[in-house]
């Protein structure tokens, strides 16, 4: 899967680096649960969850999502998130929603739980060291943040029912009793708990996502912001902590690279939200003609010319900024190595999401098939998954950010 992406990449005529150069593939698990059969409606893990993934995207990661996750449904995503890791240097897991710690070890509460009685814990919850394990084995470095410190019915009706001491559910999270070349951050110190907010983000996410995209910044260094953010908004009443064991530094962004997620959207009213996915929706037209017209067949004889008829003055990749000339460059040296190609929209495969007035996100499988020149170079064909900012200017659509990644 790692070639697959590498080959993405390239074909799409970013081969500024040499394959030893490439960076490391980027996988992330996130999860938003909020809405729970028996423990009511908590106002922002999905949203939470839903923010926190595209800023991943927007740096670089190949994403997996869930949101109002049962049990089996969150243990599928677990497993499509394993077999993701297989060849991947950074592996996250991102989980906003209940989790309670039990006997020193914590859960992830799907939104079907029933826990009144100790003894269905096991049967109704997932242990988060389990998806921490899973990242460890197959990863160098391991990435863990746990939004899931709110105050939470579950652990008060399991101390209620419990028998001995030690099967006592206690607010909040425990520390993990050992960690191999992890990063572990909590919305609040252990057993303490989290404020769920009042606008579209918990404290704890918002933070994140103002911190996270930052060139240059060390993960302890965005912690250390992170933590300075939400302690002045709570006013001392939440404080994030973080345990680790990296073995080298780590940034979601390069020294030197300045990413270019979207931009924030205010939360909106609901009808303002309709009229929002209304505009989106009739211009779902004009971005497939976009895509199929220009991204998907750039003229070849005029690259100067493709290049600023489908992408903004500059564009980010993977988390890496490319200006117009660097993007030129790279597009004429990797279209000389070609006899033929083409290049082909999924059908059904288009999805077109509102991110603001003129700006959406939008996700599709292209189809790839490139004939080389040389006959003794392989002949690449195949399929993978685009992600994409875009954002109307001069009468028309312009990418402002991409990410690639293997089909499914």
């Amino acid at each position: 899967m790692g070639r697959l992406v590498i080959l993405a990449v390239a074909f799409m005529g970013l081969l500024l680096l040499s394959a030893d150069e490439q960076p490391e593939r980027r996988v992330a698990l996130v999860i938003g649960n909020g809405t729970y059969a028996e423990a009511g409606t908590l106002a922002n893990p999905v949203n939470d969850a839903l923010d926190i993934a595209g800023k991943l995207r927007s740096i670089g990661f190949d994403v997996i999502e869930g949101n109002d996750l049962g049990k089996r449904e969150l243990e599928r995503k677990i497993g499509e998130f394993s077999d993701a890791l297989q060849g991947a240097g950074v592996g996250l897991f991102y989980y906003a929603g209940h989790g309670l710690q039990v006997e020193g070890r914590n859960y992830i509460v799907p939104v079907d739980a029933r826990l009144d009685m100790p003894v269905k814990l096991q049967l109704e919850a997932v242990p988060i060291d389990e998806v921490l394990d899973i990242m460890e084995q197959q990863t160098k470095v391991s990435l863990v943040f746990l939004d899931a410190c709110r105050n939470n019915p579950f652990a008060r009706s399991l101390s209620r029912t419990a028998t001995t001491r030690s099967a006592t559910a206690l607010a909040g999270l425990a520390q993990f009793d050992s960690t191999r070349g992890s990063f572990i951050a909590f919305s609040t110190a252990p057993g303490a708990v989290a404020m769920d907010g009042t606008g579209r983000n918990s404290p704890f996410a918002a933070a994140l996502l103002r911190h996270m995209a930052e060139p240059g910044q060390s993960i302890n260094d965005m912690m250390i912001a992170v933590r300075r953010d939400v302690v002045s908004e709570t006013r001392e009443g939440q404080r994030p902590w973080e345990q680790g064991s990296l073995l080298e530094r780590f940034e979601f962004v390069p020294d030197g690279v300045a990413a270019a997620p979207p931009p924030a959207v205010a939360p909106a009213q609901s009808s303002q939200v309709a009229a929002l996915e209304r505009s989106v929706g009739d211009d779902k037209t004009s971005i497939e003609k976009f895509l199929r017209d220009d991204y998907l067949a750039p003229d070849t004889r005029d690259i100067r010319e493709a290049v600023n008829r489908v992408y903004g003055p500059s564009v980010t990749i993977f988390g890496k900024p490319y200006d117009t000339e660097a993007l030129v460059k790279a597009k004429v040296d990797w279209f000389a190595q070609w006899a033929s190609w083409s290049l082909g929209l999924e059908p059904s495969s288009l999805q077109v999401n509102p991110h603001g007035e003129g700006e959406a996100e939008v996700v599709f499988k292209m189809s790839y098939d490139y004939e080389p020149k040389d006959k003794s170079t392989a002949h690449y064909t195949g399929k993978t998954r685009v992600t994409l900012e875009l954002f109307k200017a001069d009468g028309g659509w312009r990418v402002a950010s991409e990410t690639l990644a293997a089909a499914q």
